[in-house]
């Protein structure tokens, strides 16, 4: 966790992504790592793809930089994960 923590922090917005992906994809795949890491790999992408889709389109003309919708999508996500823990 201190590693992603250290990457995100230098990557930025866009960073977090790796962040988040790899707990959602936990959470519906499990722990098996097997699994989870190619997993995340394609959950990251698909974000990031159809981030910057929506990014394209939202203001056709002019483009909106991806990072506002990562964060939108990862701040709630993490805001929520934290709360889960502090739950168990």
């Amino acid at each position: 966790m201190l590693i992603k923590a250290f990457i995100v922090s230098f990557l930025g917005v866009i960073g977090f992504v790796g962040l988040i992906c790899s707990h959602i994809v936990r959470r519906i795949i499990g722990d098996d790592h097997r699994f989870v890491m190619p997993a995340s790999c394609l959950t990251g992408a698909v974000l990031l793809l159809s981030s910057d889709t929506v990014a394209r389109l939202v203001l056709s003309p002019n483009v909106l930089p991806v990072s506002i919708l990562t964060a939108f999508l990862g701040a709630p996500t993490f805001l929520y994960l934290l709360i889960q823990e502090r739950r168990r």
